[in-house]
């Protein structure tokens, strides 16, 4: 199919038939930048298939994605439309925008009835914690370093069960609400952070 529409042969994976060429390097670089920007980059959608994506490109032509960061240019581009939209997206899971700013927590009830456990873990903690229904600390486990959202749920899920009744995204700092008689002060959580700090978190 690829020799049928005009593919080079040395631009066609012997082992699979893709086409490999710069043409469709840079069309499936685009399609991916377009999708960030409007959409983001969510922990359990659209990053492990850009990373599976990026992954391939590594292995079949590492002379195209050398020094190409697709995620530092999703990001740009979907910083740049949401700030002509008001600033932040809304998406609940967005890495762009939420990255290091989110609890996860795990709901598990308890096997005597007596209410639920939650196991708990802040973006960047070395532990993820398990809290009776009683509200002390009945146990942790070690998070891996650099751990997104899946590897804490994988962990979690091996240390305790995987018997889940909820897993929630929790925003680590709630915005703060003025009271009616407080001076107005600079609005600041709406401010996305710059493409290059962002792009350093989402892998």
């Amino acid at each position: 199919m690829c020799l049928a529409t005009g593919v080079d042969v040395d631009d066609v994976d012997p082992t699979d038939g893709y086409d490999i060429s710069r043409r469709a390097y840079e069309s499936s670089r685009r399609s991916w930048v377009d999708s960030m920007r409007s959409s983001g980059l969510s922990y359990f959608y659209v990053r492990p298939h850009l990373e599976k994506a990026v992954a391939s490109w590594t292995r079949r032509r590492p002379h195209f994605i050398e020094g190409d960061d697709w995620a530092a240019a999703g990001a740009s581009a979907h910083l740049d439309y949401w700030q002509e939209r008001g600033g932040r997206c809304r998406s609940d899971d967005c890495l762009i925008h939420d990255a290091g700013r989110l609890r996860f927590e795990a709901g598990y009830t308890s096997g005597d009835g007596a209410g639920e456990r939650v196991a708990a873990w802040t973006v960047g903690e070395a532990h993820a914690t398990l809290t009776g229904p009683h509200g002390r600390e009945a146990d942790s486990v070690a998070i891996p370093a650099g751990a997104d959202e899946c590897t804490a749920l994988s962990t979690i899920m091996d240390r305790w069960g995987e018997d889940l009744t909820r897993w929630d995204r929790i925003p680590q700092e709630p915005e703060h609400q003025p009271a009616a008689d407080e001076a107005p002060q600079a609005a600041t959580g709406d401010t996305p952070p710059a493409p290059s700090d962002t792009a350093d978190r989402l892998f």
